[in-house]
Parts: structure tokens; sequence; C-alpha cells
């Protein structure tokens, strides 16, 4: 998914940490970031993937991982 999106290194760390916590100052406080570089980041990947919320992200990426993945 990442090169598929052109992720960077800090966007697929916020796309894998929205899996696990809600709302942006919690994903901050879990990622060690800034809420406004959550937001950045965030921004940049409803840019590059084309969702409009976290939602839409964390489906995404489910519908690029595999069961069989570990």
């Amino acid at each position: 998914m990442a090169k598929l999106y052109k992720l960077t290194a800090s966007e697929v760390r916020i796309l894998h940490a929205i899996t696990q916590t809600t709302g942006v100052a919690e994903l901050a406080r879990e990622v060690g970031i800034s809420v406004a570089t959550v937001k950045t980041h965030l921004n940049h990947l409803f840019a590059k993937t084309g969702a409009k919320r976290q939602a839409d992200l964390v489906r995404l990426l489910a519908a690029h991982t595999s069961p069989l993945d570990g």
C-alpha cells in the first residue's frame, strides 16, 4: 500500500496508528508528535488515497491487508 500510494514512512506510521487509536489528540500522544503534525500527515494521506475521513483510511488499509499477514 505504501508503494501504491507513494506514502512516506511517517504517513505509514500514522496510517497504522489510526487502526489502534481514535481521535487526533490521542493519535498524536500515541505516536509522540504534535496534533498539528498528525493533521498534516492525515491531510497528505487523504490527498494521496482519495479518502475523506479516518474511517475511510481504516477501510482502505483493511482492503489492502491480507489475513495471512503476520
